[in-house]
C-alpha cells in the first residue's frame, strides 16, 4: 500500500561568498520476511545475531516527492519588494510565524529553468555547478519583508552596480536570459543557507513586467509525496537490548533512489509508535518525531554504524531497546549535505528469539 499526499568568471565576482556557502549546505540484515506488517510481535524468528544488525535495501522504504513552486515574472531594474509576512505555514504543512521563524531570506540566481530546478529539488539533487550565485538577508523579528537594495552578501554589504548586472536586462554585464536562467528564493528557519527551508519561490525578470513585488505565501510551493513504508523487510533484534549496533555499509540506494553514501549519514533515532499502525505513518509521515511514543536520537560521528544504546530521548533517557508492542523503527537521516529532511532509510525492528 502507498501513501499519496499533496502536501562565468564574470558570475564569480557576483556575491561569491554566499554562493560558497550554498554550495557547502546545497527544502534505514537480519532476515525477515518479505513484507512488513503492522505489529512487532516475535513471529518465533531466531535472533541471527544479538549484537548487529546489516541493513540492506529490501529493508528500506521509498519515497517519491515533487515540488510545484509558483512563477512569477518581475520587472527588471527596480528596487523589487520580497514580503513574507503572509507566510503562516509551510509546504510540509508546519505552521510558521513569519516574524519570529523565518530567519534567512536566500535569493539565488541559477543556470536552469523552473521545470529543471523542480525536477532537481524532487531527487535533493540541485547541481552546484547551475549556481551563479545568491545574496541574503537576515530578518531579526522587527521586519517581514525587505527590499532588493538592502539585501546583503552574508551580512555584508553588496555594490550596487554588480547587484544590476543580474537584475537588469539592459546592462551591459547581463548575460542571464530567462528563458535559460531562474532566480529562486528561499525562506528559511535558521541561519545555514540552503538550509531549514519553510518555503520556496520562483521568479524571471522582465523590462515590461510590471509587478515589483514577490509575496511568499502558504501557496508559493506545493509538495506531493508518496511513501511505501509497507514493501520494507523488517529486521529482528532482542528484546529489552538497546545494544544493537546498526551498520548500513552495504546499502546502495536510498529512499529517493539516489546513491547511499554511508559518510553523509549524521543524524540517527529509534521510534516507537505503540497504536499507529504503518497505514498512519505514512499518512502522517511528514510528522513522525511528533506523534510518536517514543524517540531516541543522536549524532553519527563518523563511520557507517552506531550503537542504538547511545540514542537519548529528549529528556535524556537512553534507549531502553524494544518490546514487542507497537511499531519500532530505526532512520538514518542526512542532515548537512542534504535538503530533503526526510530519511535516507527506515528500518523496521522486531523482537527475535535468543
Amino acid at each position: 500500500m502507498r501513501h499519496e499526499s499533496p502536501s562565468t568568471q564574470k558570475a564569480q565576482r557576483f556575491w561569491p561568498a554566499a554562493a560558497a556557502a550554498v554550495s557547502a549546505s546545497l527544502l534505514l540484515a537480519c532476515g525477515g520476511s518479505s513484507k512488513n506488517d503492522a505489529g512487532s510481535g516475535n513471529d518465533g524468528t531466531t535472533c541471527a545475531d544479538p549484537t548487529d544488525v546489516i541493513i540492506t535495501d529490501d529493508t528500506n522504504y521509498t519515497l517519491s516527492d515533487s515540488f510545484t513552486i509558483q512563477v512569477s515574472t518581475l520587472k527588471d531594474d527596480t528596487d523589487l519588494v520580497f514580503d513574507w509576512s503572509q507566510l503562516t505555514t509551510d509546504f510540509f504543512g508546519q505552521s510558521v510565524a513569519p516574524a519570529t521563524d523565518i530567519n534567512t531570506v536566500l535569493v539565488s540566481l541559477w543556470n536552469q529553468t523552473p521545470d529543471e530546478i523542480e525536477a532537481a529539488l524532487r531527487l535533493d539533487n540541485l547541481p552546484m555547478s547551475s549556481l551563479v550565485g545568491a545574496i541574503t538577508t537576515f530578518p531579526d523579528g522587527t521586519y517581514t519583508s525587505q527590499d532588493l537594495l538592502h539585501f546583503n552578501e552574508l551580512g555584508n554589504s553588496l555594490p550596487t552596480d554588480q547587484l544590476w548586472g543580474f537584475f537588469d536586462t539592459s546592462n551591459a554585464n547581463f548575460h542571464y536570459p530567462q528563458d535559460q536562467y531562474t532566480f529562486l528564493v528561499m525562506a528559511s528557519t535558521g541561519k545555514v543557507l540552503g538550509k531549514g527551508a519553510r518555503m520556496l519561490s520562483l521568479f524571471h525578470i522582465d523590462p515590461n513586467a510590471t509587478q515589483t513585488a514577490l509575496d511568499i505565501t502558504n501557496t508559493s510551493t506545493a509538495l506531493n509525496y508518496t511513501v511505501d513504508l509497507h514493501d520494507a523487510k523488517p529486521v529482528y533484534v532482542p528484546a529489552s537490548r538497546p545494544a544493537v549496533t546498526v551498520d548500513w555499509s552495504q546499502m546502495t540506494t536510498n529512499s529517493l533512489g539516489n546513491t547511499y553514501i554511508y559518510g553523509e549519514i549524521t543524524q540517527a533515532a529509534v521510534a516507537h509508535f505503540s497504536t499507529a499502525s504503518i497505514a498512519d505513518l505514512e499518512q502522517q509521515f511528514l510528522k513522525l518525531e511528533d506523534i510518536a511514543d517514543g524517540w531516541w536520537s543522536g549524532p553519527v560521528a563518523a563511520g557507517s554504524s552506531i550503537d542504538l544504546g547511545t540514542l537519548v530521548d529528549a529528556n535524556g533517557q537512553t534507549f531502553p531497546g524494544i518490546d514487542s508492542t507497537g511499531i519500532w523503527l530505526a532512520a538514518l537521516f542526512c542532515t548537512e549535505n542534504c535538503n530533503n529532511p526526510a530519511p535516507w532509510s527506515i528500518t523496521f525492528l522486531k523482537p527475535c528469539s535468543q
